[in-house]
């Protein structure tokens, strides 16, 4: 199976249009067609979320970006990876960002983190934005379009892939976004902590429901100025969770408010069950935990 989507390998740093392709072709990433499930069940592989250890600060800061990736039927395959970071012009076009011969391109990268520096805003303006392309290429090779230029779309041969994009600003003011804490989790009324939690295996109407409940840490919730219709106006983020696992159901795929809750009904049968957890803060800040289940 060839998975369409941008190409890494060793010419990426020498081959100026694959640079370009890296990026422009990644809106059009195409999988293996399958039955729509619901976004909360993760039974393939998937990048679920992107995260900036500073996501807004001043120009001039180093920023490292990690990935939460999630691959249930792999058992442990490689992957490869490739960020880009390129700076946002005035058009906010990533494709025309993407493109060595404009200067677009602040930092490539080829490990599961990726460290860059960002760049300052432009004179007539009071932000920069460098859009952060990742593209994962599990258990297969990259590969350049066939005649190795720009034209046609890159793939992960013989494996999946997948892309998944983070937007991280610099900016004149101090007051800065921060990523928000995920603090703790309860699972059915108990401290959920890092190690495999047993629950009994459940058949028919004996599947009730559990209840998981996110911690946020202090301040989680911050609050900023806003300029609307040129008058500035104080708002506080509204902080909320998305749930993902490798089975059962969710009642709903996110929950917001002081503290996250959710239900999730456990599958029919014995399972080893994996639980993504992410906080968003809907201004970029991202922070989240993995947990599992063993359900005997």
């Amino acid at each position: 199976m060839r998975t369409s989507f941008p190409t890494q390998g060793d010419r990426i740093a020498t081959s100026r249009p694959a640079l370009a392709v890296a990026l422009a072709a990644a809106a059009s990433v195409a999988g293996c067609a399958s039955d729509m499930a619901p976004q909360s069940l993760v039974e393939r592989f998937r990048i679920i979320a992107v995260r900036a250890d500073v996501p807004d600060g001043p120009a001039g800061t180093t920023v490292t970006l990690d990935a939460l990736v999630a691959d249930p039927q792999g058992e442990g395959r490689a992957l490869s990876w490739l960020w880009v970071a390129c700076l946002l012009g005035p058009s906010l076009d990533p494709e025309a960002c993407a493109d060595p011969e404009r200067g677009g391109i602040v930092g490539i990268g080829m490990e599961p983190t990726f460290t860059f520096t960002t760049p300052p805003p432009a004179e007539d303006r009071t932000e920069a934005q460098v859009m952060v392309t990742l593209a994962v290429c599990a258990g297969g090779t990259f590969e350049l379009p066939a005649d190795g230029g720009a034209a046609g779309t890159p793939g992960c041969a013989g494996g999946d892939g997948a892309v998944a994009y983070k937007r991280v600003f610099s900016r004149e003011t101090g007051a800065y976004n921060h990523n928000p804490g995920l603090a703790g989790l309860t699972l059915d009324g108990a401290a959920w902590g890092d190690e495999t939690s047993e629950r009994a295996a459940c058949t028919g109407d004996s599947c009730e429901p559990l209840e998981l409940i996110a911690t946020l840490a202090e301040g989680a919730a911050e609050t900023w100025t806003e300029i609307a219709f040129g008058s500035p106006r104080q708002r506080t983020e509204e902080v909320y969770v998305s749930w993902f696992a490798t089975a059962g159901s969710f009642e709903r795929i996110r929950s917001g408010g002081e503290e996250p809750t959710v239900e999730w009904t456990p599958p029919e049968g014995p399972a080893a069950v994996d639980f993504w957890i992410v906080v968003h803060d809907g201004r970029g800040g991202t922070d989240w935990a993995t947990r599992r289940i063993e359900l005997r």
